[in-house]
């Protein structure tokens, strides 16, 4: 959201309209989040941004917080918010589960990290190998370690060097990843990543010189890329369900179209599940859409809360490891505590009857929105995922870069802050996030978003 949507006029003599939702919206904001405000200027002293990601900033200033349980979380103001963006989508286990409190603080006990290996390695690897269908697994840190080994492997196993990613799509923080296509018919209130070539000063060209670009859905971009690039790209990697422009939904056809094309011409497909991961449900996006990939990346949701990733997938791959061809280091890799909550996450949180209760919420909220839509008349639909969804302002499904550029982008701050003004964080702060249920959202949860979205709905049609 920018800045020169949300801030007041700086001049006195130019005020907004009484009538502008938005400008009542910040004040009732600022009215609300003088703490916030105080912890930010305060943390601005020693840190850019007075974050420690850039995802974390928004206008008119970051919420702090104080604490997190449940289904909820509560400012240093004293608000008490649903939150529905659980930590960038990551937490289906919702904020401190008891069953991952109760492994992490077992295992603290008996240390946290040893640099040796541990039995609870290959427990927690037996799990996730017959869970996700994976042959052979190594355990990582975060999403973005994840899809950089798994791209290693690829890159190893094929003795290729090139990577075909899809415009708009955001795989972690390898510099290989930070390529898109340049854009000048932005509408106002797009991700200001949006339209940039380079994702970010500081990445060399070279390192982007062999990422590729294709755009999601459209099967002929990618054979364009193979035609243009022969024998050159080692992988293709996406998300199945592409969670970075809100939720867009593959085609019919498109998955299939790829593991078709990656078999012809000798690429190793990559499902990017860090942000998806154990949302559709017990298995992975191989099971769920019949489409198995070659090598997979998890983590945010596998471990409760605490920092795990894994990639893994086909042996012939996966054995380049043990052949040291290539070469996977960490040092907190497979730490315990990590361990310990993804073992409770797997076998004590996300149990089939979990995600029965899981989904019947999910479908409920959304149902909710829909019909708080038709009744106000806002143009606006709802996509869901599993136990995520989203909201586009926009009457027609979105099912590409080209479709999310034509939704109303520029409603998003009166939403956002509307329903945060009613104790509602709906998702993330823009327009390109998603909302995610986890397993201790509640019917009360789901009525409180609803009754929020009754007020603002008015707002915004």
């Amino acid at each position: 959201m920018s800045i020169e949507r949300i801030q007041e006029p700086a001049s006195p003599s130019v005020p907004r309209p009484a009538s502008d939702p938005l400008a009542a919206e910040v004040r009732r904001f600022r009215g609300r989040t003088p703490g916030s405000l105080d912890e930010w200027e305060r943390a601005r002293r020693f840190l850019p941004a007075g974050v420690c990601s850039n995802f974390r900033l928004m206008e008119p200033h970051p919420i702090f917080l104080r604490s997190a349980r449940g289904s909820r979380v509560q400012d240093v103001d004293g608000n008490e918010y649903v939150d529905l963006g659980m930590a960038q989508s990551t937490l289906l286990a919702g904020h401190a589960h008891p069953a991952v409190l109760d492994a992490v603080r077992r295992q603290a006990e008996n240390g946290t990290m040893t640099c040796y290996p541990n039995p609870r390695t290959a427990d927690l690897a037996a799990i996730v190998c017959d869970r996700f269908r994976l042959d052979l697994v190594r355990f990582v840190n975060t999403g973005s370690e994840a899809t950089q080994f798994a791209l290693r492997v690829a890159r190893g196993a094929t003795g290729r060097d090139g990577i075909l990613k899809f415009d708009a799509c955001y795989h972690g923080g390898a510099p290989e990843f930070w390529l898109g296509k340049a854009e000048t018919d932005l509408p106002p209130g797009a991700p200001e990543w949006m339209g940039q070539e380079m994702y970010s000063a500081g990445i060399p060209h070279a390192m982007v010189s062999k990422t590729f670009l294709a755009d999601y859905n459209d099967l002929e971009s990618v054979r364009a890329a193979f035609r243009e690039h022969p024998r050159e790209i080692a992988a293709v990697i996406l998300e199945p369900i592409s969670f970075n422009l809100g939720i867009l939904l593959p085609r019919e056809g498109f998955l299939q179209g790829l593991r078709d094309l990656c078999d012809a011409e000798g690429a190793v497909l990559i499902y990017d599940e860090v942000k998806m991961g154990c949302k559709l449900g017990l298995r992975g996006a191989g099971e769920y859409f019949g489409v198995p990939p070659d090598l997979v990346a998890m983590a945010k949701s596998i471990g409760g809360g605490f920092p795990i990733g894994l990639f893994g997938g086909r042996r012939d791959l996966m054995e380049g490891i043990e052949t040291r061809n290539v070469k996977h280091v960490g040092t907190y890799a497979a730490n315990m505590v990590g361990l310990a909550a993804a073992y409770a996450t797997l076998t004590e949180v996300l149990t089939p009857k979990a995600y029965d209760r899981l989904f019947a919420v999910n479908q409920a909220l959304a149902d909710g929105y829909r019909e708080i839509i038709a009744r106000t008349g806002l143009e606006a639909h709802v996509v869901t995922a599993g136990a995520s969804g989203s909201l586009f302002f926009r009457r027609a499904p979105v099912k590409s870069v080209a479709d999310f550029k034509t939704t109303r982008m520029d409603k998003w701050p009166i939403f956002w802050l509307g329903m945060a003004n009613r104790g509602i964080l709906p998702q993330a702060h823009g327009p390109e996030d998603i909302w995610t249920v986890s397993v201790q959202h509640t019917d009360e949860d789901v009525e409180a978003t609803l009754r929020a979205f009754r007020e603002v709905a008015v707002l915004l049609a």
